[in-house]
């Protein structure tokens, strides 16, 4: 008998947390969540999110054993911006079993209708701004950073559900030890001449808000046309801010300022999961021991965000946040790097990663039902 159970409780919030665990004890590349890590994100009254948009979590249950799990949710925001009746879904995790994701995806889709929505689409947890889509080539690798994983069986039960492919992103990966083109130097070099008032720094994180309100105002606008943007809050940047805080290196993440003021932004994360793994969910008794003597070792990083106020792209300054990046990577001993999530739609940007050297090396895959 499958069953399903809508989560109302901190109990209810912390089986549905840990549910994945028996599902991936077979994967060497899983990397475990940290349990108060998402317990926190999953509290309406911690993540601002809930603050905006309805959402419900609910677990399937298989002869009274987790064996599923799912978000249903709004996302207010986007149905504003993009005048779309569309609900999303998120945070799936399922045995493979056809029964229990049907029944998982009906409760959701009944639960968008009741709402006056005529698509569900995902996975999302819970917006673009966070963990997005499913992983469906390269299953081997170890996700990056704030990057999805799963089974590669997660995209037939999605499909055999009847959600079809919405758009693809890819991640591509780079050698940070083989170095950029000489065309992506030269172009870097010709702008710092160019440009006498263009001065590139390093974040400060002893004003993290300052920083955030900085990277807020020209992410919003720099990807104010990519697919399914939809702008933070003031809030919701700043709880970011605060989680990426004790991630972040400064050595690797610039601002670049042009008489004085803010145009771009870049911000390469290292890949914490490499220590997180260790930790098995857990950061007692042991478990931050065993995550701050790994972090120590971590030799790769995640591009997360990049950006340049539309004023002044095309003017090369993108170069210099590469060179930069590449120079202080190489001296802390990072070995490779990640850029993701980059849609299949986005050919200039596409185009800029192969020139640099990038290599695909990932596929996602987003997906929509009409309901």
């Amino acid at each position: 008998m499958i069953t399903i159970k809508e989560v109302r409780t901190k109990r209810d919030r912390k089986q549905f947390v840990k549910l994945p665990w028996p599902i991936y004890k077979d994967d060497p590349a899983w990397v475990p969540p940290l349990i108060s890590e998402r317990m926190d994100f999953l509290n309406p009254k911690k993540n601002p999110y809930y603050r905006h948009s309805r959402v419900q979590l609910i677990t399937a249950l298989c002869d009274g054993e987790p064996a599923g799990r799912l978000s249903v949710h709004e996302n207010i925001p986007h149905v504003t911006r993009h005048n779309e009746k569309a609900g999303f879904f998120g945070f799936f995790e399922c045995i493979d079993d056809r029964a229990v994701a049907n029944k998982l995806f009906d409760y959701a889709s009944a639960w968008l209708r009741d709402k006056g929505y005529s698509t569900m689409r995902g996975p999302f947890s819970f917006s673009i701004n966070g963990e997005y889509a499913l992983l469906v080539d390269g299953f081997e690798h170890p996700p990056m950073v704030m990057m999805a994983h799963n089974p590669p069986y997660y995209g037939s039960l999605i499909e055999q559900y009847g959600f079809k492919g919405s758009q693809d992103m890819y991640a591509y990966r780079m050698d940070v030890s083989i170095g950029l083109p000489d065309t992506v130097l030269k172009k870097a070099d010709e702008v710092e001449k160019k440009y006498e008032n263009f001065h590139v720094r390093k974040m400060n994180l002893k004003y993290i808000e300052r920083e955030a309100k900085i990277v807020h105002k020209i992410y919003t606008e720099a990807w104010d046309e990519n697919w399914g943007a939809v702008p933070l809050n003031e809030k919701e940047i700043m709880a970011l801010a605060k989680e990426l805080k004790m991630v972040i290196d400064e050595d690797i993440t610039f601002v670049a300022e042009l008489d004085g003021e803010p145009i771009g932004f870049s911000l390469f994360l290292p890949d914490i999961n490499q220590a997180i793994k260790r930790a098995n969910g857990r950061l007692l008794p042991v478990g931050l021991i065993k995550l701050l003597l790994k972090k120590r070792s971590i030799d790769a990083f995640r591009a997360f965000a990049m950006g340049v106020l539309k004023e002044h792209r095309h003017r090369g300054f993108d170069n210099v946040f590469y060179k930069r990046t590449f120079e202080e990577g190489r001296k802390k001993g990072y070995r490779w790097t990640e850029m993701s999530l980059i849609n299949e739609s986005n050919k200039p940007m596409r185009t800029v990663l192969e020139r640099i050297g990038a290599q695909i090396y990932k596929t996602y895959r987003m997906y929509d039902l009409k309901i």
